[in-house]
């Protein structure tokens, strides 16, 4: 039986895409999970693999076209098999930026270009003439996101950078417009939704991480030259909050209009900051994480980061988290209070881990040692998590944190 491939949900503010190419022509036969065409929104730019083995028996809808989410762009089956009649979804157009005209680039290119690769040309103020003469590394000579970087980084200058990114529009000698960008309102949307959404508190608990110390200073480099990755204090937070989350399921849970809908498994969201084309925040998931071992969880949290700033990350790994992790403590902030991740009810952030002198208490006395520390700030929605039952998972959370001893 033929199975359709369907415009997927990019991220839940997303409600269109645009389809780039097709990877597959139709008659060529494709294996399950082999990619089929590439699809974009000003966002990202991702692969779409075919549901089944079979022939690609029909492309419905072309280069170029922005459909809606859900939208049938396409069929697989045996060859020679008839598809389900659907109509033909009519093109949207691509989102934009809301830009005032001085920030455009001066006339359109009669070139096809994603709608990302559009952005990034916009923002940097590429000419139209210069698109049109670009050699293109895509199918047919298109000209693809990495292309365009590429030129970027051999004919723009630091100092035209920073003037191409901060003085688009002058404003007089000492100030300076720049235009919204899309990602940037899409984030800005979902922050302030949230705020309005959730009645946001934050409690903070300090951690000693000298248990976790002792288990990475006796595997982390066998753990590096087996795995290829690094035993991070991410991948030990990420497996004491599975541990934490299925003992205290208000945690794992979201608000459904008037009821709650608790989750069975932890499908863990792990922030992963973003420079390019420009600085931004994606939170892919990992699923299933309460079913992994510290080093299923340590490569996952390595590849996920890798794709999302290699823009490889596929568009179901971006939604559908059950609660969230997020670390300002890598670019030095002591503490933070993270907005949630909708429509979760909770999020962890973790601040920067630090050596400190701490009073002990021993047999003789007391005495001061050196301890790595650092702060985690778990923020909640007040509608449905009260402020004991959000402390009583932080100190559990700490209990597991301060007194782990599984090897890796």
């Amino acid at each position: 039986m033929a199975e359709k491939i369907v415009m997927p949900q990019l991220g839940e503010s997303i409600a269109e895409g645009t389809v780039v190419e097709w990877l597959k022509s139709v008659g060529d036969t494709v294996q399950k999970d082999e990619n089929v065409l590439l699809i974009s929104t000003d966002k990202v730019e991702a692969e779409i693999p075919s549901p089944i083995t079979g022939v690609l028996i029909e492309a419905k809808v072309g280069p170029g076209e922005t459909v809606a989410i859900g939208t049938v762009l396409g069929w697989v089956g045996a060859a020679g098999e008839e598809m389900v009649s659907t109509p033909k979804a009519p093109a949207l157009q691509a989102l934009a930026p809301s830009l005032p005209s001085q920030a455009r680039v001066p006339a359109e290119s009669s070139r096809f270009l994603s709608p990302l690769v559009k952005k990034i040309a916009q923002e940097n103020q590429v000419a139209p003439n210069t698109l049109e003469a670009l050699s293109g590394s895509g199918r047919d000579g298109r000209l693809t996101k990495n292309d365009l970087l590429a030129h970027l980084a051999k004919t723009v200058m630091p100092a035209q950078v920073s003037a191409a990114q901060t003085t688009l529009i002058p404003e007089g000698q000492h100030e300076a417009f720049k235009p919204i960008s899309t990602m940037r309102r899409v984030i800005m949307e979902n922050m302030s939704a949230s705020r309005r959404i959730s009645a946001h508190v934050t409690t903070f608990f300090e951690i000693d991480y000298t248990a976790i110390d002792r288990v990475r200073a006796t595997h982390q480099d066998r753990f590096k030259a087996e795995e290829g990755v690094s035993l991070t204090y991410t991948t030990f937070l990420a497996a004491a909050l599975c541990i934490a989350l299925k003992r205290h399921p208000y945690l794992n849970a979201e608000m459904k209009d008037d009821r709650i809908l608790f989750k069975k498994d932890v499908h863990l969201g792990i922030a992963v900051g973003i420079e390019q084309p420009e600085p931004g925040l994606m939170v892919p998931v990992i699923r299933h994480a309460d079913q992994m071992n510290l080093r299923g969880l340590a490569r996952s949290i390595a590849d996920l980061a890798t794709r999302v700033r290699s823009k490889k990350i596929r568009p179901d790994e971006l939604s559908g988290g059950s609660f969230s992790l997020t670390n300002p403590g890598n670019y030095g902030a002591i503490i933070g209070t993270p907005i949630i991740n909708q429509p979760q009810v909770a999020i962890l952030g973790v601040g920067k881990i630090k050596k400190q002198p701490v009073v002990l208490e021993i047999d003789t006395g007391d005495v001061i040692a050196i301890r790595n520390r650092g702060w985690l700030s778990l923020s909640f929605d007040h509608r449905l998590i009260d402020g004991a039952t959000a402390d009583i998972f932080m100190a559990d959370l700490k209990q597991i944190m301060e007194t782990w001893t599984t090897q890796p």
